[in-house]
Order: C-alpha cells, then sequence, then structure tokens
C-alpha cells in the first residue's frame, strides 16, 4: 500500500511540474498619458501582434499572453500624447520558461531595462525618466510597483508619438520526462532504504 502512495505523490508532482513547465505567460500593468497599444513580437525592428491598448491612462489596464517555451521575444509599447508632457508607467511579470534581460521576471518600468525611438522599431535610444510613481502631475498609480518610473523619450513635452522595447528570452525549463525519471529514481532509492 505504501508503494501505491509513494507512486501516486511521484505521479502527482510530475504533473505539477510538467503543468508549470508550459506556464509560459507574460502579464503587464501599465498606464501611458495618453494612450498606447501594447504587442509582443520575436523581432525587435517588428510591431508583433496586439494584446492590450488603452486610452485612458489614469486607469491601469492589465493584460496576460501565453508565450512559447524556447522563443526569445520583446515587448513594445507604441505610446501617443495628446499634449502636455507624456509619460509610461508599467509592471510586467513572467511565468515560467522566460526572464526578462536583466535576468528577472518581473520588470519595472526604468531607464536601465528599456529603450525608447522616436522613428518605428528601430534606433532605439535609452529611455529618459521623467519621474517615479507618485511624481506630479501623474501622483500615485495603483496596481503597478512603487520602484517603477514614468518613462518616455528626452522630449516628454515635445515627442508625441514614441516606440518602447524590452527583451524577453526563454530559459530552459526541464521537460516533464526527465522529472518523471528523476522523481521515479527517487521514489526507488526512498524504497530500497526502508528495505
Amino acid at each position: 500500500m505504501k508503494l501505491v502512495n509513494l507512486i501516486g505523490a511521484a505521479v502527482f508532482v510530475v504533473s505539477l511540474f510538467a503543468s508549470s513547465a508550459k506556464a509560459g505567460l507574460i502579464t503587464g500593468n501599465l498606464n501611458v498619458d495618453n494612450a498606447f497599444q501594447a504587442y509582443i513580437s520575436t523581432d525587435n525592428s517588428v510591431q508583433g501582434v496586439l494584446v492590450d491598448s488603452g486610452a485612458n491612462w489614469p486607469v491601469t489596464d492589465t493584460f496576460s499572453y501565453g508565450l512559447v517555451d524556447g522563443v526569445d521575444y520583446f515587448i513594445h509599447i507604441a505610446a501617443q500624447d495628446h499634449g502636455g508632457i507624456a509619460s509610461f508607467i508599467g509592471e510586467f511579470t513572467l511565468g515560467a520558461g522566460h526572464v526578462f534581460e536583466n535576468g528577472t521576471d518581473t520588470l519595472l518600468t526604468n531607464a536601465t531595462d528599456w529603450q525608447v525611438s522616436t522613428t518605428g522599431w528601430s534606433n532605439y535610444t535609452t529611455a529618459t525618466v521623467h519621474g517615479s510613481n507618485g511624481s506630479s502631475p501623474w501622483g500615485n498609480i495603483a496596481g503597478v510597483d512603487s520602484s517603477a518610473q514614468w518613462i518616455w523619450s528626452a522630449d516628454a513635452h515635445g515627442d508625441n508619438s514614441v516606440f518602447f522595447t524590452a527583451a524577453i528570452k526563454a530559459v530552459d525549463v526541464p521537460e516533464p520526462s526527465t522529472l518523471a525519471v528523476f522523481t521515479l529514481v527517487l521514489a526507488g532509492l526512498m524504497l530500497r532504504r526502508k528495505a
């Protein structure tokens, strides 16, 4: 009876790992003063697939999009200003199978990890910080980490259309068959030890 319980537990653990290995997902919370379209692309010079859009900057937009294991991506934000100072703030999280270029699974808007272009999906330069979450004139944005920064091009008053990019890298995820073998070997060693 104990062997049956042990094998059942091993199968359960393998199924948990197998499901998480396929859980490639990006989620995002963002605000753009004044409007945006968010895309996921496999090429930094191509717009990509539309995953979200918004035109009410005080309200945090949220999206989720599935990512394929083993594929590198870029998150692209096309942002538009309708007068006055412009800016973009956001927080993005990855599931299993991917990391951002900085090696983490969470990315906030900042001038280190984000690039911006004023000409389209090319000619990127470093984004410029125009304040942190809570700064005037935007105030505190609920649903976005307090450490996130408002970013735009260097000219947040004059550049009314900008294009942001951040890289997403695929990472090796153990195959379910490898996990199954490992779990069964571990179960066998435990049984042998009890004998």
